[in-house]
């Protein structure tokens, strides 16, 4: 993609952010005058419910276009239907929005700006009319495949309060918080590592995904109902320079969801901290998380160090991270249990 497109891209991101919120009014305006009988329905509150889609829809479509993706749009689109099925709304419905939401844009942006907006919008009713033939099941039996398709357009467009409503919506369908942990923030933010190395995407971008990630998380998080099984006490933590503390923290929900009393500790945590911790607190299990290689050695370090100091009382200690997916025999070679690379393998080990 040359810079002169991707600079194009980028004015037109900006200018339906900047028209977003009139855009979004006159919608519902529109909507409402062809549909009064919605008000019976629904109650005068639905406008607001109407506007802030018309919203949803003018930022998608402005992170699909910054990816180029019009297929990311469509993702959006049949996810929308399906959420809107469920309530009794007909798929016709949402097409009838991307045709106002045409109409209405055709009105603030110029013929080639036009043009470009078309084509993605054509694959969202597309998607819109197709929607029930192509589930959100995969043949492996992914059934959040596409709310994690959803969720990462978001996150990676910035959209705190989207990826938050996404992921509100898989918990009124009754999917877990671990299940939407691993299915969809995991293999989400897994999709992010490999856009950044690809340089599909910045630092800045990597950064702000992760950051909404953590959002999402804390805001579920209290929901979360713990297992009535005790299985155990565990100490989650990360050495002395390990900065990635995200996958640590799932690791700490899902294990306290499945009935380990987790204490967790956060990375970049000094050795001599991890320690007093685990004199202070009978703990059964100590999960080291690292990500990144140049950080083995001060896990070795800090693994003689426990065992230096606690002896018998030393728990079993874990290793689990990114860093494990190419240092394959290092737990093994410091006497540590195996290196997990992933949350669902830990859920395997801790809680079948």
């Amino acid at each position: 993609m040359s810079a002169e497109s991707n600079s194009e891209r980028f004015r037109l991101v900006r200018k339906l952010f900047s028209v977003q919120q009139g855009v979004a009014r006159a919608i519902t305006e529109e909507f409402f005058l062809n549909h009064p009988d919605w008000i019976d329905r629904y109650g005068e509150k639905d406008r607001q419910f109407c506007n802030a889609d018309a919203c949803f829809h003018i930022q998608f479509l402005a992170g699909a276009i910054e990816a180029g993706s019009p297929e990311a749009f469509g993702d959006y689109s049949r996810w929308t239907a399906r959420v809107l099925g469920a309530r009794g709304i007909a798929a016709h419905t949402l097409e009838e929005n991307f045709e106002q939401l045409e109409k209405h844009l055709s009105g603030v942006l110029l013929p080639d700006e036009q043009e470009k907006v078309l084509a993605f919008l054509m694959r969202g009713r597309q998607a819109c009319r197709t929607h029930q033939a192509a589930p959100d099941v995969q043949s492996t039996g992914d059934e959040l495949s596409l709310t994690r398709s959803v969720f990462l357009a978001a996150i990676l467009a910035g959209e705190r309060r989207a990826a938050l409503g996404i992921v509100e919506e898989a918990l009124r369908a009754g999917h877990s918080h671990v299940k939407i942990y691993v299915d969809v923030f995991t293999e989400a933010l897994h999709q992010v590592g490999k856009l950044w190395e690809l340089n599909k995407i910045t630092v800045a971008q990597e950064h702000m995904a992760t950051a909404i990630t953590q959002y999402a998380i804390a805001a579920i998080y209290p929901r979360m109902a713990s297992a009535d099984a005790k299985r155990g006490s565990m100490i989650v933590t990360g050495v002395s320079g390990e900065l990635h503390q995200l996958g640590a923290n799932l690791l700490a929900d899902a294990m306290e969801a499945n009935g380990w009393a987790v204490r967790f500790l956060g990375t970049n945590l000094p050795h001599s901290s991890v320690l007093a911790n685990l004199e202070e607190n009978a703990t059964d299990v100590l999960c080291i998380s690292t990500t990144i290689v140049a950080n083995l050695t001060s896990v070795a370090d800090l693994v003689r160090t426990v065992r230096s100091k606690m002896g018998q009382r030393t728990p079993t200690i874990v290793l689990g991270g990114g860093a494990y997916r190419v240092a394959t025999q290092f737990a093994e070679e410091i006497g540590a249990v195996g290196g997990v690379t992933d949350l669902r393998e830990a859920l395997a080990r801790f809680c079948s």
